[in-house]
């Protein structure tokens, strides 16, 4: 039987399955099998590393205190029934609350660019390769924007592969590790042309495409060519509460991309929309010109045009789209599974325009940022003299 939690912080209450304890004025509540997996005591942790020792099935499935108390400076005291004890701390109990409030504090959405959007926050190259703060406001700004303009960049061959070493690991891909892009009558994808280019995400043709990409203009003297970026969440998020029908098939229809050269080839067929586990979108794939013959049940088929016409005309209306000429040295980073990127059309004789592109994964940049900010190692339960 349940016991009433009194309201004072500490105060704890054991039921069959979890307990309870008020911290801050509020109970936390936390599962039995959660508290003895998640153990930092000497037995369960490697301590050389913090990594876990205990393996989750060898718990019993009737892992229960015999005694817990509260210590107003160690925290939670737990004797199990399997014989071991363990201490949570808390400020550990705090970090690792997993009540709906907590997880939807530490989720943090993503901030949707309204229909009239401006340009991307610009940060200079000295201050994000040259020190912590600046480096953490670049990453800031790409967590919650999706992109950012690095300007002052040096012009010179390979700076943006120097560049990307800074802030993550290059995604190798089938082409070239750092792709030229200039107008080439030769060139085997639509961006060696000087003809407009829609807005698009790089490489649907991988089951996972390279959700980062970085893009230096090492010049950009040419008539016309001015950049495009459109914020393809917040164009979802349009179509989902517009046409969720729409929005359905396309998480749940898969379209077929491929890209290739004389030597490579890439070949993926996946939803053009993916959701996490929360019901949020994770990941869009968008590119025109890279499509191929959808292979979709009959019945499918037309939902689908609909569908996409829809989302494309949305992505194609100017609303949530910033345009704006790249300068030389200026260095565009775009998270690649929500900003698509595009140009206006340009006159080659007019003017040299050559840039230079990597890819990278955003996890990198993510895991970067929590170390600049002192948050990727965990935090122990209990006290180390105790561990």
């Amino acid at each position: 039987m349940s016991q009433t939690l009194d309201t004072a912080d500490g105060a704890l209450a054991l039921d069959e399955r979890h307990l309870s304890v008020v911290l801050d004025g509020q109970p936390r509540h936390f599962h039995y099998v959660w508290l003895r997996d998640n153990s930092w005591a000497a037995d369960d942790r490697i301590a050389q590393s913090g990594e876990r020792k205990l393996f989750t099935g060898s718990i019993p499935a009737d892992i229960a205190p015999t005694t817990a108390a509260w210590d107003p400076d160690r925290g939670l005291e737990v004797q199990w029934n399997d014989g071991r004890a363990a201490t949570y701390s808390p400020d550990w109990l705090r970090r690792y609350d997993y009540s709906p409030a907590a997880r939807a504090a530490r989720r943090r959405p993503a901030t949707l660019w309204p229909e009239a959007a401006g340009e991307p926050p610009r940060f200079a190259h000295s201050d994000v390769v040259g020190s912590a703060d600046g480096q953490l406001a670049y990453l800031d700004a790409v967590r919650e924007l999706g992109a950012a303009i690095v300007t002052g960049v040096p012009s010179e061959d390979h700076e943006v592969e120097r560049f990307a070493e800074h802030i993550g690991h290059l995604r190798e891909v089938a082409f070239e590790r750092v792709h030229n892009v200039r107008h080439d009558p030769a060139g085997y994808n639509v961006a060696h042309t000087p003809g407009e280019l829609k807005p698009h995400t790089d490489l649907p043709s991988y089951d996972w495409p390279p959700s980062v990409q970085l893009l230096h203009f090492l010049t950009n003297r040419a008539t016309g060519g001015e950049s495009t970026l459109v914020d393809g969440w917040a164009a979802l998020a349009e179509l989902r509460r517009d046409a969720p029908a729409h929005f359905d098939t396309l998480v749940r229809v898969p379209v077929p991309f491929q890209l290739f050269s004389d030597d490579e080839d890439t070949w993926a067929e996946n939803p053009m929309v993916q959701l996490g586990t929360d019901g949020e979108v994770r990941l869009l794939r968008f590119s025109n010109q890279l499509a191929q013959p959808l292979a979709a049940p009959f019945d499918e088929v037309e939902a689908f045009y609909d569908a996409y016409r829809h989302l494309a005309r949305i992505l194609d209306s100017g609303r949530y789209r910033a345009t704006f000429t790249a300068a030389d040295g200026d260095l565009v980073t775009v998270h690649s599974h929500r900003v698509l990127h595009g140009r206006l059309p340009y006159d080659p004789a007019s003017g040299a325009r050559h840039l230079q592109d990597v890819y990278l994964e955003f996890d990198d940049l993510m895991a970067r940022r929590r170390v600049l900010r002192g948050e990727h190692k965990p935090l122990a339960a209990q006290p180390q003299e105790d561990a």
